[in-house]
C-alpha cells in the first residue's frame, strides 16, 4: 500500500512521502517428522528452523498447520528539505508471538521486525545486519533456505561511502559451558560488532562482501572474552532475458554464533579452564529461479548446507554439528498482486555424536501484495 504526502512552501519547500504497504499471506503446512515430533508451539511448525528439527527419536509424526502469521505491514516515510532526504522505515509482522493460539481465534501479537531512519549517508534503528547479504531464495516457506543464510536483524548505525558500507552493531555473545549442550545468552558485552562491506552491481546482476570483527565476552569471577571474524560473499546473477537468476551466498567464520542459520549453534564455547574458545563454521547455499511459458509461472530451486567444526574435547556431543535443506516449488501470479504456490522441502539435522533427524514438508501458500497512493499539498508550512 502507497500513500504520498507532499508539503511546499515558498521560504523552505519540503516533500514528504509517505508510504503504506505490506501483504497478506496465508499457509498450509504438512510435515512429516522422521525422527520425533514437537510441540504446538514450536516455529518449526510455521518455518524451517534447522535447529528445531526433532533428532534421535525412532517414532514418525505428521503434523499439519494452517497460518497467517507471515503477513505483515510496513510505513515508509521520505521527507526532502535543503537538499537533503531523511527517510524513515518500520515494518511489523506477526511471526514468533507467544500470545494466541489455535483453540479459536488464532490471534497474534504484532513484533517489529525493522525501525530505522537514514539521514546524510547514515542508517540508524534496527536492520538486516550489514553481514547480512540479502539475497534470499524466492521460497514459499518463511526463511527458505536458513542453513545457508547469514540471517540477523539488529540495532547498529551504518555509515554509507558510495559502494562502501561500514557499521557498528548490536553485539550478543552465545556460548556453550564446558561439555553442555545448552546455548546460553552472556548479557555481558564490551564492545560493537564492526562490519565493512562493499557492493557490487550491473547488467549483470549484483554481488557483495562484507567482512565482520566482535568480541566475544562472558563476565564472571574472571573476565573472559576471545575475538570472532567472519566473511560472507554471494549475489544475484542474471541468467538470460525472463528474468531467471542464480543466487549464492558462502560464509565462512570464527565465533560467528547467531550470525549465521538463526543461531544454529553459539558463537565460543568454554573450555576446563573457563577460556572461551570460538567455533569455526561454513555455510552457503545455491539457488536458480525460473520463469516458464506462460510467464506468470516461476520455479525456485535450492540446495543449502551449514557445518560447524567442534573442538570435541571441550564440547558435549548432543550439540549441533551440521544441517542441510533441499527444496523446489511451482509458483503462479494469475495477477501480479496475487500468487498462489505449493513447495516441498526435505530438511536434515545432526549432532556432534551423529545423531540424526530429518522431515518432510508440503507447503501451499496464497499471497497479496497490497499497494495504495495519495498525495496532499500544505501550503500553510
Amino acid at each position: 500500500m502507497l500513500i504520498s504526502l507532499s508539503v511546499f512552501s515558498q521560504k523552505d519547500p519540503a516533500k514528504t512521502t509517505f508510504k503504506f504497504g505490506g501483504y497478506i499471506k496465508a499457509d498450509a503446512i504438512n510435515t512429516w517428522y522422521q525422527n520425533g515430533d514437537v510441540g504446538e508451539n514450536s516455529p518449526l511448525r510455521d518455518f524451517h528452523l534447522s535447529g528445531l528439527i526433532p533428532v534421535g527419536d525412532v517414532d514418525q509424526n505428521v503434523d499439519l498447520d494452517f497460518h497467517v502469521k507471515e503477513t505483515r505491514f510496513n510505513f515508509d516515510v521520505k521527507t526532502s528539505i535543503l537538499g537533503k532526504t531523511v527517510h524513515s522505515f518500520i515494518e511489523m509482522d506477526f511471526m514468533l508471538s507467544a500470545a494466541g493460539n489455535t483453540k479459536v481465534s488464532n490471534s497474534y501479537n504484532p513484533r517489529i521486525r525493522h525501525a530505522y531512519f537514514e539521514w546524510n549517508n547514515f542508517l540508524i534503528g534496527q536492520t538486516w545486519s550489514t553481514f547480512m547479504l540479502v539475497v534470499v531464495p524466492d521460497e514459499i516457506d518463511f526463511t527458505g533456505a536458513i542453513d545457508g543464510l547469514v540471517f540477523t536483524r539488529q540495532p547498529q548505525i551504518r555509515y554509507k561511502y558510495k559502494n562502501w558500507w561500514f557499521s557498528l552493531e548490536n553485539p550478543e555473545t552465545t556460548i556453550y559451558q564446558y561439555n553442555d549442550n545448552k546455548a546460553e545468552l552472556t548479557n555481558s558485552e564490551i564492545a560493537p560488532d564492526v562490519v565493512v562491506r562493499k557492493n557490487f552491481s550491473g547488467k549483470w546482476g549484483s554481488w557483495s562482501v562484507a567482512g565482520i570483527g566482535r568480541t566475544l565476552y562472558k563476565k564472571d569471577s574472571l573476565s573472559r572474552y576471545t575475538i570472532g571474524y567472519g566473511l560472507t560473499t554471494g549475489g544475484r546473477l542474471i541468467i538470460g532475458n525472463r528474468g531467471d537468476d542464480i543466487k549464492i551466498v558462502a560464509t565462512y567464520g570464527n565465533g560467528l554464533g547467531r550470525y549465521i542459520s538463526a543461531g544454529f549453534v553459539s558463537g565460543a564455547a568454554m573450555d576446563s579452564l573457563g577460556e572461551l574458545n570460538p567455533i569455526n563454521t561454513l555455510n552457503g547455499y545455491v539457488a536458480y529461479n525460473h520463469y516458464w511459458k506462460p510467464a506468470k509461472i516461476s520455479s525456485s530451486f535450492s540446495v543449502a548446507a551449514y557445518n560447524a567444526f567442534h573442538d570435541s574435547d571441550i564440547v558435549s556431543q548432543q550439540i549441533n554439528k551440521m544441517s542441510y535443506s533441499v527444496s523446489a516449488n511451482l509458483k503462479w501470479n494469475p495477477i501480479p498482486p496475487i500468487q498462489l504456490g505449493v513447495e516441498y522441502m526435505y530438511a536434515y539435522r545432526e549432532l556432534e555424536d551423529n545423531t540424526n533427524g530429518a522431515f518432510h514438508r508440503i507447503q501451499v501458500g496464497a499471497k497479496y501484495v497490497f499497494g495504495y497512493n495519495n498525495t496532499v499539498a500544505d501550503e500553510k508550512r
